[in-house]
């Protein structure tokens, strides 16, 4: 393997071989990984793992370098740069370079320097664009699935780490209202262990999991991969090894009009999933609701219009 000379390092393209390239769409790395890892070899998927975790330093590597780190062949690199679309790997550290899809606002920076003229108007198009990327990308069934799943669990337990802990905190205010025994984790002075300890295949994990994501994230869908605990991920492009020991995974665009990122597609597509789950629910969420409305008026009766305290 050390030996060999990767083809797409002096920026030649290797021979055809009958694979199905990933097209010239513009997108990042990280998303044309997502687009073919089901059908990567596990080499190839090995070294899918490396080039994910190189993030906004995959530039400053070279071909071979990421082939050694992954203990893969040179050929086996340079069918999987191929694999993804890309004619060499000179095309990648140029695509690595605009830093579009990494976790750190810190690379964000140089290629997306806020001028004068970008106003509110132009977040709110990154924003609308982002839905109709999402929407493009979601498939029914998928969606089907994690709303069974939320249905039908004995409890939910819901997980965010970093930025995606807003995102979990909104979802368990939405599903607590139509459905019982909804957790959000962590929980404030408590271990995760303590908290997980029994999950099974009665229960659902719902998790987001946006960038950056800690490894205790692939540590949590391995725990539940192994107790039989169905798993919904909500996540972005760049999630390899997490999306894929999730049993539904959801991923939608966050791409920030500035050094940020946006989680409007996320918050949409929260809302709508746990507006699915009271309409299967049915009857059995509007008697929640009732109910939750009866200890409001107990416990702090809503002032009436026109009124103050």
């Amino acid at each position: 393997m050390k030996n060999e000379a990767i083809a797409d390092e002096a920026g030649a393209a290797a021979p055809d071989d009958g694979l199905v390239s990933a097209p010239e769409d513009g997108r990042g790395v990280a998303a044309r990984i997502s687009a073919v890892y089901d059908d990567l070899t596990e080499s190839e998927k090995r070294l899918a793992e490396v080039v994910l975790e190189a993030a906004a330093d995959l530039f400053a590597f070279t071909a071979g370098e990421l082939a050694n780190r992954a203990d893969v062949s040179a050929a086996t690199a340079a069918r999987f740069f191929r694999r993804l679309g890309y004619d060499s790997y000179a095309d990648v550290r140029r695509a690595a370079r605009d830093g579009r899809s990494w976790g750190s606002p810190l690379y964000e920076l140089d290629s997306r320097r806020q001028t004068e003229d970008e106003g509110f108007a132009q977040f709110v198009a990154q924003d609308v664009a982002n839905l109709n990327r999402t929407v493009e990308q979601l498939a029914p069934d998928a969606l089907a699935a994690a709303v069974g799943h939320l249905v039908s669990a004995r409890r939910v337990v819901i997980l965010g780490f970093r930025n995606s802990s807003a995102l979990a905190t909104y979802a368990r205010g939405l599903l607590a209202h139509v459905r019982p025994d909804v957790r959000l984790l962590p929980l404030a002075g408590q271990t995760l262990a303590e908290d997980l300890v029994g999950i099974g295949p009665d229960d659902t994990l719902l998790v987001f999991g946006f960038r950056r994501r800690p490894r205790v994230l692939r540590d949590l869908l391995a725990l539940a991969k192994e107790a039989g605990t169905p798993t919904v991920l909500i996540t972005d492009a760049t999630a390899a090894r997490s999306a894929h020991l999730a049993t539904v995974t959801l991923r939608c665009q966050s791409r920030g009009q500035s050094l940020f990122d946006s989680y409007v597609a996320p918050m949409s597509l929260t809302n709508y999933l746990c507006a699915a789950v009271q309409a299967a629910l049915g009857p059995a969420a509007e008697e929640r609701l009732a109910a939750i409305e009866r200890l409001h008026h107990r416990f702090d009766p809503f002032v009436a219009p026109g009124r103050s305290r």
